[in-house]
């Protein structure tokens, strides 16, 4: 049965601990402990861990709470984003057609523009300013120092076209009332801020620090430059997000968020940020100097949550959603690219949500499986930071690492079925990525059984369906 979509983060809170799958973590220190609950957590139940609510925290009022793990289980992703959550729990492809089929059908609806919003309960304007109000963590061990913006959405305009854009970038925090942020080379932020500080300008921004399950899979999700993230997300949840213009920026705000910061990008003053533990399990990038971000407003709710991101080595906190989101990209970009018959796809969870992606197919033609994987190594979202990209057929369940490493070992040879490209897109956060060069090389490797043998290749030795469910019939308390 399918539910509403999440636009609230606190409706969204209740109806996880109405699932059973919330935590609430009392007296986890800021300083590491946090991060290190959750990462220790996660590790040993994946994808089974709980939302981790941490309140009480030493040195801040109750209430003032930290969140990690928002959309860290199929459940609670199928819950956030309105689907069925009984398919969730027995099947991810079921799941993530469910998913392609809402984004495939969804109508942007523009957000509405409203005087005010839950997240105006609280404002702190100029000298008054202090974001270490909140409980802001150290995530990782070697952070170089408290990262507000984690699982958040910056919110910037294009100068020429006046798009919004809204996407996840890590914000540290600086002094009380300044931060940075590191944004990859090529993500549309970048690409707003570089503009802005190209003509002398600061860049406003609006960054969510609090944020509903909705806003923040939309920040996450890559959609096309013509498309606002705020626009995709109203179609969605199948009405206008509400938001407030920023008094600072003028940029929407959604009303509904719990903490938001709001001022300018300066071009002309750096700070060094960073390292900060990344998605690719390493402390990559090193610190590096970056522009400084002036906060000049910040707003809130009463008893506000930060909501948390940290990556770690895989598995982590927020590595299921984004492999799931980041699955049904590459779906939309393959069959956006005219490739025919994809039947599955995965960005596996220890390929750390990029660099390990397999692709199904049903074979057509001779070719076949060498076009979907030279597509896929270039198209969103693997075209940044992507290493393998593995193709197999249909029979074969792109999420079950077991299949698809027995289909690479019985169903490929290592001298004709890999193909290696080079002076692929990558970024500074690539441990193997040194100087100034941000290339990298993909393996694109052939595991589907030869074309020209589909009809005499050996039979697989599996029970057939029709036997497995006559036995399961037969045999009740095996299978119970």
């Amino acid at each position: 049965m399918s539910n509403a979509v999440q636009t609230d983060l606190r409706a969204f809170l209740a109806a996880v601990e109405k699932g059973g799958e919330l935590k609430t973590v009392n007296r986890a220190h800021w300083d590491k402990e946090m991060g290190a609950v959750t990462e220790v957590l996660y590790r040993e139940k994946v994808d089974r861990s709980p939302l981790l609510l941490f309140d009480d925290i030493p040195g801040y009022p109750k209430g003032f709470r930290c969140i990690y793990g928002m959309l860290g289980s199929p459940f609670r992703l199928a819950l956030g984003f309105g689907l069925d959550a009984s398919v969730a729990s027995r099947d991810r492809m079921a799941l993530l057609d469910q998913f392609r089929k809402q984004i495939k059908t969804n109508k942007p609806i523009p957000p509405r523009m409203v005087e005010r919003g839950p997240v105006m309960e609280n404002i702190a304007e100029g000298a008054a300013v202090d974001l270490l109000k909140f409980p802001v963590p150290i995530h990782h061990e070697l952070d170089g120092g408290r990262y507000i913006g984690t699982a958040c959405a910056v919110i910037t305009r294009d100068p020429d076209t006046g798009r919004i854009n809204m996407g996840t970038y890590r914000v540290q925090v600086i002094s009380g009332n300044s931060c940075a942020s590191y944004i990859s080379n090529g993500k549309q932020g970048r690409i707003h801020r570089d503009k802005y500080f190209k003509s002398g300008k600061p860049c406003p921004m609006a960054i969510v620090v609090g944020i509903d399950p909705v806003s923040y899979i939309a920040a996450r999700y890559t959609l096309a430059d013509t498309v606002a993230e705020l626009d995709w997300a109203g179609g969605i949840a199948g009405a206008p997000i509400d938001c407030v213009p920023g008094p600072i920026t003028g940029l929407p705000i959604p009303a509904q968020s719990e903490i938001v910061l709001e001022g300018e990008c300066v071009p002309d003053e750096q700070v060094l940020e960073g390292p900060f533990g990344e998605w690719t399990g390493y402390y990559a990038g090193d610190a590096k100097m970056e522009p400084l971000i002036r906060i000049k407003a910040a707003y809130w709710r009463n008893d506000p949550i930060l909501t948390c991101a940290a990556s770690q080595k895989p598995p982590h906190s927020h590595l299921f959603e984004r492999c799931f989101i980041r699955s049904a990209a590459l779906m939309d970009s393959l069959e956006g690219a005219g490739i025919p018959d994809v039947k599955g796809v995965w960005v596996h969870q220890a390929g750390s949500g990029r660099t390990f992606v397999v692709v199904a197919i049903r074979q057509r033609y001779f070719g076949h499986s060498t076009q979907v994987g030279m597509v896929a190594s270039q198209v969103n979202p693997v075209g940044y930071v992507g290493r393998y990209i593995v193709v197999v057929d249909e029979d074969i369940d792109p999420s079950d690492i077991h299949d698809v490493i027995w289909a690479m070992g019985t169903r490929s040879d290592p001298k004709q079925d890999i193909q290696i490209l080079t002076k692929t897109w990558s970024s500074r956060l690539d441990p193997m990525v040194t100087g100034k060069e941000l290339y990298n090389s993909r393996a694109v490797i052939d595991a589907c059984i030869p074309y020209e043998r589909l009809e005499t290749f050996p039979k697989v030795a599996q029970t057939s369906p029709e036997l497995a469910r006559a036995v399961r019939a037969k045999f009740p308390d095996v299978f119970g």
